[in-house]
């Protein structure tokens, strides 16, 4: 299964290319965090402040703007295969923002995850981020990763955040 952080890196290649690729290792490299695509392991712990920092270096080197932000986060959700059969396929939606909380303890390093309302006959559910301090950007990264997710587990056409 392919982890978000290498979902992310497959983005930033399609989108900006090899080089550009390169680029962003060089400058995570220059900023203390090297960081090679072909060597991220899926098993491996990576602090959540690498992924602050990759989104921001991401945004300044290219130009992006907070809307290729969201799609960049929204990818890393459709392309986890097992993650998209398991939500959509195999668990309730209940059972799924259940889990949610545990998929988030393993693997985040900071702030706690609470599904405050579910209502699965109206089909919403509202989830809070507590004890999360981070920079502003990642409020963009979680957007694009949770709608992209709510789409699998809630059978609606309309699913907004």
């Amino acid at each position: 299964m392919i982890t978000k952080k290498e979902a992310d890196l497959r983005y930033v290649r399609y989108r900006e290319g090899e080089m550009g690729l390169k680029k962003l290792e060089e400058k995570l490299k220059e900023l203390g965090w090297p960081l090679k695509f072909e060597e991220i392991e899926s098993t491996e712990w990576y602090p959540m402040g690498l992924d602050v920092l990759k989104t921001l270096v991401v945004k300044d080197l290219f130009n992006w703007t907070e809307k290729d932000i969201f799609e960049m986060e929204a990818y890393s959700a459709r392309v986890s295969f097992l993650a998209k059969m398991f939500l959509r396929y195999f668990v309730s939606p209940q059972k799924a923002f259940q889990e949610s909380l545990k998929y988030w303890r393993k693997n985040y390093d900071v702030g706690e995850l609470e599904v405050y309302k579910f209502n699965e006959k109206e089909k919403y559910a509202i989830f809070r981020l507590k004890n999360l301090k981070l920079h502003s950007i990642n409020c963009i990264n979680f957007a694009g990763y949770f709608l992209q997710a709510a789409k699998y587990i809630i059978k609606s056409k309309e699913i907004t955040i």
